[in-house]
């Protein structure tokens, strides 16, 4: 469904890396190269107890983190530091990040190291099937559900269109209601937020009802770049979500693909809860694990369907071969078209001449759909909603298409070949009404996040029956294929 675009715009302006404020479960130094201090939060004379004297903006760095700002040179280049260290008073977990020439101190205070969380026993295979990889990632959430002990954690994976589907979860008995199967706009995690996602192991945040501590700064007007930065403050309209859900504290761990952003691994609790450092590293290890098995997966299927390439082109192949052009050959190859990809319609534009099976296009949609795929940078372009994606798209039996687009078939001309699926109506059941209420307190007009996570069933229209994900492999390799048919002496006419 589409989002308002004042929200969008709204939540992609909020630069949450420059918030100036932290959360107040920890403190924060920033300093230059040189051990110089340059930013504070205002928290840390009192949570650094006996060590705040020796605290100062435009100072060197206190004792008890000496020792650790001399080790920083020697970690690789965009690694971190996790530790310990004392006060007199107090012990601290310390995780520090480079920032900027200089490095970025979180400490949090510790009372009692808890035991080490218990890992899972075993070398786990990759799995071999969608089956076992589901039931991997089942034991996973539930294995961070008794590691973590919070009352939900859940498996949110992202689709090819920016929306999130929760995949698998995990509940403490007792706790009602369910995500599992349900959808979520683009928009409830916003690219920005991603970005954020991709640069850190983890995210907490122990206590949703806690106010932001400032930063203080050295310079006036230097807001510190938090982007690595766990500490860092909640943006306002995440907490309102947070607590239209019923959540008070919250952990998310990233599954990171390709340098891409795949899934979230989200741990809710409805009362605040913090975990240390330890704990948190080692749920993090859990979550790699499975984030390289899945990336194992992923390579082995994407080779499966490399050597299934071969099985379903030798026949095309073959008639191209049997026929030596696209025009005559058009009778057979239309026909493997539509059953190899599933589609209801093929057609082949050829200059100015066009070839058609099943269900087509007009000319003049034809074209609308060519000048929105010139846009793109790859020649293979997809569309499972030509109404969304195409602007002036009128009315057609066609929702969804599948271009290769300028197949160069000699000096003047080219080819643009279409595979044609028609509408398909289907429901999709969100988690709440994805739409925005529009909130107008205080005299502003803003978006707010949604107040109700019950099922919303969508009845889409205008879609047809999405793509599989090997899709544009195949189109990849069927471009090559006919780039190759119109420069092959595959003729049989006896010359």
């Amino acid at each position: 469904m589409d989002q308002p675009r004042g929200f969008i715009h709204q939540c992609e302006q909020e630069e949450l890396h420059l918030s100036g404020a932290i959360q107040p479960h920890g403190a924060l130094i920033i300093t230059d190269s040189s051990g110089i201090v340059t930013h504070l939060s205002a928290n840390c004379k009192t949570l650094l107890d006996d060590a705040a004297d020796s605290v100062s903006l435009g100072q060197f760095l206190p004792a008890m983190l000496r020792d650790i700002a001399s080790v920083l040179p020697a970690l690789p280049p965009g690694g971190r530091y996790v530790g310990q260290c004392d006060s007199p008073q107090q012990e601290f977990d310390v995780v520090v990040t480079p920032n900027e020439g200089g490095w970025v101190y979180e400490l949090y205070p510790v009372e009692t190291h808890p035991d080490p969380m218990a890992m899972l026993n075993g070398v786990i295979p990759v799995p071999v099937s969608a089956d076992e990889l589901a039931e991997q990632c089942q034991s996973l959430i539930e294995a961070l559900l008794t590691l973590s002990g919070f009352d939900r954690v859940l498996y949110y994976r992202f689709m090819p269109e920016g929306d999130g589907e929760v995949l698998a979860e995990a509940r403490r008995e007792g706790v009602t209601g369910s995500y599992q199967g349900l959808r979520f706009p683009a928009s409830d995690i916003p690219y920005i937020a991603r970005e954020l996602y991709l640069k850190n192991p983890w995210r907490t945040i122990p206590d949703a009802t806690a106010a932001p501590v400032p930063i203080f700064a050295a310079e006036a007007n230097v807001t510190p770049d938090l982007s690595y930065v766990d500490l860092r403050s909640v943006s306002p309209v995440h907490l309102e979500y947070m607590a239209n859900m019923g959540v008070s504290g919250a952990i998310s761990l990233p599954i990171i693909q390709a340098g891409e952003l795949d899934a979230l691994i989200s741990c809710h609790c409805a009362q605040p809860r913090q975990l240390t450092v330890s704990q948190l590293q080692a749920m993090r290890s859990l979550s790699e694990g499975f984030n390289l098995r899945l990336r194992d997966y992923k390579a082995r299927r994407r080779l499966d369907v490399i050597d299934g390439l071969q099985h379903y082109f030798d026949h095309a192949k073959a008639v191209l071969m049997r026929h030596g052009e696209l025009e005559s050959a058009w009778g057979e190859l239309s026909a493997w078209l539509m059953d190899t990809f599933a589609a209801d319609g093929v057609m082949l534009q050829m200059g100015g001449e066009y070839y058609q099976k099943g269900v087509g296009l007009t000319p003049n949609v034809m074209q609308i759909v060519a000048q929105q795929a010139a846009q793109a940078s790859s020649n293979v372009w997809i569309s499972d909603c030509l109404r969304r994606d195409c602007s002036d798209m009128p009315l057609s039996e066609v929702a969804g298409v599948a271009l290769i687009s300028d197949l160069p078939l000699d000096q003047h001309h080219f080819v643009n070949l279409y595979l044609c699926r028609v509408e398909h109506l289907y429901e999709v059941v969100w988690g709440g009404n994805p739409d925005k209420p529009v909130d107008y307190r205080e005299g502003s007009r803003t978006v707010s996040p949604r107040r109700s996570f019950e099922s919303w069933i969508e009845q889409r229209v205008g879609y047809s029956r999405p793509w599989s994900a090997s899709t544009r492999l195949y189109l990849l390799k069927l471009r090559t294929l006919l780039q190759q048919a119109k420069s092959m002496p595959w003729r049989n006419d006896g010359e």
